[in-house]
């Protein structure tokens, strides 16, 4: 209920689906929350990825990661880096420059590439959380997660 505002009950959806990131679905009225998972620097990374209806990443949070001590494990509470994924339904890269805030409201829509700033020396970390993310993201639109493109038409 934190991560997808105004959802109240949820159920598990089954997936069948060829995104090997992707390990459970719960819907809601108003979107999903998708718990990811894929290989960090040292371990897997677990996340909960919650979009709304619209394809737009409206809350997220690392579940668990046991990246290397001050550096990937910086993933767990860095709000900078995380909030670059909100209010976003385009796929994610990482760019050597912030080009998009969550905290600027800025909308990108879906299929439109997103620039990350990475977590600084955690640059496969940063990319995991990227995968997590884009694979959500494209469960929810039908994008195909390695091209981008979109199914819906946004």
């Amino acid at each position: 209920k934190t991560l997808l505002p105004g959802s109240e009950n949820f159920t598990v959806e089954s997936y069948a689906g060829d995104d090997a990131n992707i390990r459970s679905v719960h819907k809601a009225e108003n979107g999903f929350v998708i718990e990811t998972v894929t290989r960090g620097y040292v371990d897997e990374i677990c996340m909960l990825v919650a979009v709304n209806k619209d394809g737009r990443v409206v809350g997220l949070v690392v579940c668990e990661a046991h990246e290397t001590f001050g550096l990937g494990s910086k993933s767990l509470n860095d709000h900078v880096f995380l909030s670059q994924f909100l209010n976003s339904s385009g796929t994610f890269e990482i760019t050597s420059a912030v080009s998009f805030s969550g905290a600027t409201g800025e909308v990108v829509e879906a299929g439109e590439t997103v620039g990350v700033d990475g977590i600084s020396g955690a640059t496969v970390t940063s990319k995991a959380i990227i995968r997590c993310v884009n694979s959500a993201v494209a469960y929810v639109t039908g994008a195909d997660a390695g091209s981008g493109a979109t199914s819906w038409g946004g």
